[in-house]
């Protein structure tokens, strides 16, 4: 699998060009404490490695390819404190490359490649993922390594791979799909645990607990941080102290997801705390979950996320002006202020690219929401699709969504 990647990346990149990814470092936090590691996620896509401080390097030439890892040497001494690091044959098994050399190698090795290989060359390339967020967050690995590469090499001319890789992981594979299902199946499991044992007056960090500990029983991490929100906190787009108590007659939504093998998962579901929704949130709720399917139906390739959000809008329009929550003072933007999908993967906002038209095999997020701040209401509806060749299949349909199904599955539950 990850060497069918890398030969599909390195189809894409130009002849006399190197390609580095790095796994990351964890920062330390306090003392000898480190922060938790998280492997970046272009080097977990391309070798299936989970550690920190390793390094690919693919090499592309006029007739031949090189695929190159660098890992750290095991220290016997570190290994009684924190565990060993991954030994050569244990790293090439999982990703599937030859060649293994120590980290501390990279240096010279990359060097004597430049020079035997592209020393005649007029023009070098060499790609890594240089994308940033923000202007001034700290430099990742390939910032700091490739500025040393161009002092040491000055004709070499420093490439961003993003666009070439995000092509790649924007399509999703077999495996890929299957992991998924996984985390959703788990993220079902999780949600229903909540809805069971939700009662009001109950805090909002102890139904997420009911979460917490089916992710753990299933082997699985989260994909982001839980929102479990209760009343008008759920008008609150990414609210995260879930600290709050839950009334009576007032609902719950919680926007969460389980990792499983860094694909996650994002489902959001809205439910009553007391297993029965009022007639107001019923109202709300059954408009939510019609834009959600509304959306749903649309879904087909050549389109883009940004089409289906303006489609939402207008359906938003039409319904809201039915219950009477548009004037000449308030808009749709009043009560709706995000995007109604995003793309899925090995990240929960999942790599794209800007006005990117959708394909089969291409995973995201429908969520439409709506937010009444004054009512104490919040409803979002969220599910996981996968894009076909002529529409879409929903990964989450098994998840319940109904108004109906909600209240006689969490009636149904209380009465055990």
């Amino acid at each position: 699998m990850f060497d069918t990647r890398r030969k599909k990346l390195l189809e894409s990149l130009p002849s006399h060009s190197i390609t580095l990814f790095f796994s990351g470092k964890a920062p330390y936090k306090i003392g000898d404490e480190k922060y938790e590691f998280s492997v970046d996620r272009n080097f977990y896509y391309l070798t299936g490695l989970d550690r920190e401080n390793m390094v690919l390097a693919l090499f592309k030439g006029e007739d031949l390819t090189e695929e190159l890892l660098f890992i750290e040497q095991y220290d016997e001494a570190q290994a009684k404190w924190v565990g060993g690091k991954m030994f050569p044959d244990e790293a090439s098994e999982i990703s599937d490359i030859e060649e293994i050399y120590w980290v501390e190698e990279i240096m010279e090795i990359l060097g004597s490649r430049i020079s035997r290989l592209y020393d005649h060359e007029e023009r070098v390339q060499v790609f890594a993922d240089f994308t940033k967020q923000e202007p001034y967050q700290e430099d990742r690995a390939s910032f700091t390594f490739c500025r040393e590469l161009l002092k040491l090499y000055p004709y070499i001319e420093l490439r961003n791979v993003a666009e070439k890789i995000t092509r790649l992981r924007l399509i999703k594979d077999d495996i890929e799909i299957e992991q998924l299902k996984e985390a959703i199946r788990v993220t079902n499991e999780g949600i229903l645990q909540m809805m069971k044992y939700a009662e009001p007056e109950m805090g909002e960090h102890q139904i997420e607990a009911y979460f917490d500990f089916v992710l753990k029983s299933n082997d699985c991490d989260h994909s982001f941080p839980s929102i479990v929100a209760g009343g008008a906190n759920a008008t609150v787009l990414h609210y995260s102290d879930n600290n709050q108590y839950v009334d009576d007659n007032e609902m719950v939504l919680c926007d969460l997801g389980a990792s499983y093998e860094y694909m996650c998962a994002d489902i959001t579901r809205t439910f009553p705390v007391n297993g029965k929704f009022t007639k107001r949130q019923r109202q709300i709720y059954d408009i939510v979950l019609a834009g959600n399917k509304y959306i749903m139906s649309l879904v087909k390739p050549g389109l883009t996320l940004r089409g289906l959000n303006n489609e939402l809008i207008r359906f938003y329009e039409q319904e809201f002006g039915k219950i009477g929550l548009l004037d000449e003072e308030h808009s749709v933007q009043d009560y709706y202020w995000h995007g109604v999908s995003h793309m899925l993967g090995l990240e929960t906002h999942d790599v794209t690219l800007s006005n990117y038209l959708l394909e089969p095999g291409n995973v995201f997020t429908i969520e439409p929401g709506l937010y009444l701040e004054e009512e104490g209401i919040g409803v979002r509806i969220e599910d996981n699709v996968l894009v076909t060749e002529d529409g879409c299949i929903n990964l989450s349909k098994d998840i319940i969504k109904e108004a109906d199904d909600i209240e006689k599955f969490m009636q149904s539950v209380k009465q055990e």
